[in-house]
């Protein structure tokens, strides 16, 4: 595989890709000619179009080996890299285990929207039992355990999420919201101000840890 030493032909990639939005063509294109590792260094150290390309292919295609790397640019000071690491990581960890298993959690996921609660913690917590490690499952049962007011399960859940990918805003953001329905706003304030580290530019975190400070 050719890896290019800078990132100007991903350049080249991402802005025909925003010429002409064909997502098929520009994985395929990157892919054939970058790594993973080729594409996590243009993202901390590539110019801002290169950064943005490189972020755009990982969320496309990127494993869970990019997670921190991807999270980092959660700080980046372009917004449009910053919005497209929050896509992306979502999609990693949407993909981080097997097949079956991304499809099973697919399917909680479709639970969660359609609100049948009852169903997706069942179908989260199988899930969990064949893949104790796959973090994004228990995220998606402490999502469903919030919706059903369960808040103490709900925070022990997000704390797992934590355990297996400290880079989870997502899990910080819901635990710090339990803890405040259980009324520990102190731990609150350090969860929202764990979260703020990893998105600093994030306002409603930033209005979160002003209130509780105060």
């Amino acid at each position: 595989m050719l890896e290019p030493h800078t990132g100007s032909l991903l350049i080249d990639y991402y802005e025909t890709f925003l010429r002409d939005q064909d997502v098929d063509s520009f994985r395929q294109h990157v892919s054939a000619r970058y790594t993973e590792g080729t594409l996590g260094r243009l993202l901390e150290t590539g110019t801002t179009q290169a950064r943005r390309g490189a972020v755009l292919s990982l969320g496309l295609f990127g494993s869970f080996e990019s997670n921190a790397v991807v999270a980092r640019a959660l700080r980046d000071s372009d917004p449009t890299v910053r919005s497209l690491a929050d896509n992306a990581l979502w999609a990693i960890w949407f993909r981080a285990d097997t097949p079956e298993n991304n499809e099973a959690l697919e399917r909680v996921r479709e639970l969660i929207s359609r609100r049948r609660i009852e169903q997706a913690v069942e179908a989260a917590t199988q899930l969990i039992a064949r893949a104790p490690r796959f973090a994004e499952a228990y995220n998606q049962r402490a999502i469903a355990l919030f919706l059903q007011q369960n808040h103490e399960e709900s925070a022990a859940d997000c704390r797992r999420v934590l355990e297996r990918n400290p880079y989870h805003f997502g899990a910080l953001s819901g635990l710090g919201q339990c803890q405040l329905r259980l009324g520990q706003r102190r731990d609150a304030l350090n969860t929202f101000r764990r979260a703020l580290k990893l998105q600093p530019f994030n306002e409603g975190l930033r209005q979160f840890v002003s209130a509780l400070g105060n």
